[in-house]
């Protein structure tokens, strides 16, 4: 017999090995950020930046953290598409299309959704409560602040008929804690979201979109069939 896994669902893990350095120093920009923000009200317990972070915040330790995301980026989609990219090496060009920072507490989250016109999308934690202190919330205990990744056949669950035949399409979640200076790349339709949180310390990510293309060559692999 042989069997075949089709279309699987990448996820990259990163850690960043300086972030004990740089995340106090992005907390410390992002919260002078929120501040002078027009639109900010203390009241709000869910805050995010526009996504014109690229260009705007202009230290060598931001520059040298973008170089880490695009590697991150560059490695998680190599890996994604081995057998299908081209042997011979080409030189990528990553290109952030967005990035941004958000800022929540008291019980906000995000909800599910997908991100559009990029391949690729990522989240890297900057700040939140200890682990230790995090899953002792009361109303949330181990969810609270998780990233949760959906699978692309949840949604052949609703209505389905289950058996122990199908039990595979019944783990159809999985859940990433709060890790400062883990980024996680994902591909831009995996339905995710943000739990609730609640903390003595707010929870404070990056997330950005990405695309990938081929220096000088078209993105094009398989062409298309005559009419």
């Amino acid at each position: 017999m042989e069997a075949l896994e089709l279309w699987p669902s990448l996820i990259g893990v990163h850690q960043y090995g300086d972030a004990n350095n740089i995340n106090p120093l992005f907390q410390r920009i992002f919260m002078a950020m929120r501040a002078t923000d027009p639109e900010y009200s203390e009241s709000d317990t869910f805050y995010a930046s526009r996504d014109d972070l690229l260009h705007r915040v202009k230290l060598n330790e931001w520059n040298q953290f973008l170089e880490f995301a695009a590697g991150a980026v560059r490695d998680t989609a190599k890996k994604a598409n081995h057998g299908i990219w081209p042997q011979e090496s080409v030189d990528l060009q990553i290109q952030i299309n967005g990035i941004w920072y958000q800022i929540s507490n008291n019980g906000a989250h995000h909800d599910i959704h997908t991100h559009g016109n990029c391949s690729w999308s990522a989240v890297y934690v900057v700040d939140v409560d200890p682990n230790t202190d995090r899953i002792t919330n009361t109303t949330y205990d181990q969810m609270n602040g998780i990233t949760r990744f959906y699978s692309p056949l949840f949604e052949r669950l609703g209505g389905a008929y289950m058996d122990y035949g199908n039990a595979y399409l019944q783990n159809a979640t999985v859940d990433f804690d709060p890790t400062p200076g883990r980024l996680l790349v994902f591909p831009s339709w995996l339905p995710h979201q943000a739990m609730p949180y609640v903390g003595e310390r707010d929870r404070m990510i990056i997330a950005f979109n990405a695309s990938v293309h081929r220096q000088g060559v078209s993105d094009e692999i398989a062409g298309y069939a005559a009419s």
